[in-house]
C-alpha cells in the first residue's frame, strides 16, 4: 500500500525483543535510530548533484547486509529495490511527486558513496550507536534466542555466563590486531589490512582504522586508540601480540592512563633473551589452568615474577605460560612457552587475571574475524574500489555487534532471523 509523504510511517509490526526491553527499561538513554547516529559521518561528496543523503544511504546498507545471504553490495542494492514505500520512508528517501514514488538508490551510487568514506568515521558512528546499549556489567545471555528459537551455542553461552567466574577481572580489556582482506587488493597489487580495537568478552569494535599501502601496524597503533575515548581507555588494559611489543606503544598507554599486557616473542631479541634469563626453576608455579574444547584437551601453567629496570618501560610482572596440547585420543604433547609483560604490579593484577586477559586477546581472533571471513565471506569478497573494503568491514562489525546486543550467541541465526525487514527497522530503532 503507497503511503505518501505526509502520512506517518506505521511501526513495525515485531519488534527484536531485546531492543524493545532496553528502550522501555530506563536503566539506558533513549536509542537513536540509526539514520540519525549516521548523521555525524562526513560527507565526501560535492554539494552539487547529490540526491540521497548521506545518513539514509549508509543505513540502508547496513540494514541490507543485516539478513542471511546478502553479503555484497549487488545483494544489498536488490534488497532496497524488494523494499516497500513505508520502508523507503523510514530512510528519508527522496520522494518523486511525478512518478509517484520514492527514490531508490542504485548499486553504482552505493558503490560510488562507499568507495570515498572514511572507514574510521563510520566505525565511530557504529560504536556510538551501540554504547547507550552496552551493559554496565557483563552479558548474561538468555537459554534461547529472542525469537524464541533455541542454538547449542546459546545454552553453552547461557551456562557459562551464569556460573561463577573462578578469575573476577577487575579492569576492562581491549584487543588490539590487525587483519588482512585477503580478497581486496589495491590498485597497486598491494593488499588491504584493517587494525581493530575490540573489547574482550563480547567483542564489540571500538575503533578501527585502514593501514595504507607503504606502511604497517605499527604507527597506526596511536591513531587507533586516538579515536576511543578518555573513558573507555582510562585504566583498560590493552592487550597486544608481539608486533606492538614497541616501547613507544608503552610510553603512549602511560600518557593515556591505560595498561599493557604484551607477547614478547624473538622479534625483540635483547628483551626475549633477557626474560629467558630470569631464574624461572626457581619459581613456583602459581596458577594452573585445564580446558577442552576444539577436539584437544589444553593446559597452561603460569608462572609470575615481579621485575624492574627491565629494557621495557615502566614493566612490573613478567609471565611464563607454558602450554601443553593434546588431541582426543592421542598420546603425544605439543608444547608451547610464551612470555608476557605487563606494567600492572601484583597488588593489582593476580597470575590468574593475567592469564585471562592473556586467553581474552584471541577475542579479536574467534569473535571478530572468524565471524566476519565465515558468516559474512569477507575474504571471498572481492571488493576493492578505493576505501570500500574498509567500509564494508565496519558495516559487519556493527551488523555483529547489534545483533550480539539483541540477544544473539551465534551471528548466523541472528541473521537468519532477520530475513523479513521491519525485523531488521526494528533492530537499528527505525521506525
Amino acid at each position: 500500500m503507497f503511503v505518501p509523504p505526509s502520512s506517518p510511517i506505521p511501526a513495525p509490526a515485531c519488534p527484536v525483543p531485546r531492543l524493545e526491553t532496553l528502550a522501555e527499561s530506563g536503566t539506558r538513554d533513549e536509542v537513536r535510530s540509526l539514520v540519525a547516529e549516521f548523521e555525524a559521518v562526513t560527507d565526501p561528496r560535492g554539494a552539487c548533484g547529490v540526491r540521497y543523503r548521506l545518513a539514509s544511504l549508509l543505513a540502508l546498507v547496513v540494514c541490507a547486509i543485516t539478513p542471511a545471504g546478502h553479503d555484497s553490495i549487488t545483494a544489498a542494492a536488490e534488497w532496497c529495490k524488494r523494499a516497500a514505500p513505508e520502508e523507503l520512508a523510514a530512510f528519508n528517501l527522496p520522494y518523486h511527486p511525478l512518478l509517484g514514488r520514492y527514490r531508490v538508490p542504485s548499486e553504482k551510487t552505493l558503490r560510488s558513496v562507499l568507495g570515498r568514506l572514511n572507514p574510521a568515521e563510520l566505525s565511530a558512528a557504529g560504536y556510538a550507536w551501540l554504547h547507550p546499549l552496552l551493559p554496565d556489567g557483563p552479558v548474561v545471555p538468555a537459554p534461547q534466542m529472542p525469537d524464541g528459537g533455541v542454538e547449542r551455542e546459546q545454552r553453552r553461552a547461557h551456562q557459562t555466563a551464569t556460573r561463577a567466574d573462578p578469575i573476577p577481572r577487575r579492569r576492562r580489556a581491549i584487543a588490539v590486531d590487525g587483519k588482512c582482506l585477503r580478497g581486496a587488493r589495491r590498485a597497486d597489487g598491494s593488499r588491504v589490512f584493517v587494525l581493530s580495537a575490540v573489547r574482550h568478552g563480547d567483542g564489540i569494535t571500538l575503533a578501527s582504522r585502514e593501514i595504507g599501502a607503504k606502511t604497517n601496524e605499527i604507527p597506526e597503533f596511536a591513531p587507533l586508540l586516538n579515536q576511543i575515548d578518555d573513558a573507555d581507555l582510562a585504566d583498560a588494559v590493552v592487550t597486544v601480540d608481539a608486533l606492538h611489543a614497541q616501547r613507544t606503544h608503552a610510553d603512549y598507554l602511560h600518557q593515556r592512563g591505560a595498561h599493557y599486557l604484551l607477547t614478547i616473542k624473538n622479534n625483540q631479541w635483547n628483551l626475549a633473551r633477557q626474560l629467558q634469563r630470569l631464574p624461572w626453576s626457581e619459581v613456583p608455579v602459581i596458577h594452573r589452568d585445564d580446558s577442552r574444547g576444539h577436539g584437544r584437551l589444553e593446559r597452561r601453567h603460569v608462572q609470575v615474577v615481579t621485575v624492574d629496570g627491565l629494557l621495557f618501560p615502566h614493566a612490573r610482572q613478567v609471565l611464563r605460560i607454558q602450554r601443553k596440547r593434546r588431541l582426543y585420543g592421542a598420546k603425544k604433547w605439543s608444547s608451547q612457552t610464551v612470555y608476557a609483560i605487563t606494567d600492572l604490579p601484583a597488588e593489582q593484577a593476580d597470575a590468574a587475571e593475567i592469564a585471562a586477559w592473556a586467553r581474552g586477546h584471541w577475542t579479536v581472533e574467534n569473535t571478530v574475524h572468524w565471524v566476519r571471513d565465515v558468516v559474512f565471506g569477507e575474504d571471498k569478497s572481492q571488493v576493492r574500489t578505493h576505501n570500500t573494503p574498509a567500509v564494508l568491514a565496519a558495516v559487519r562489525d556493527l551488523i555483529r555487534g547489534a545483533l550480539h546486543l539483541a540477544g544473539y550467541v551465534n551471528t548466523a541465526a541472528g541473521r537468519r532471523a532477520h530475513t523479513e525487514r521491519h525485523r531488521v527497522l526494528a533492530l537499528y530503532s527505525i521506525t
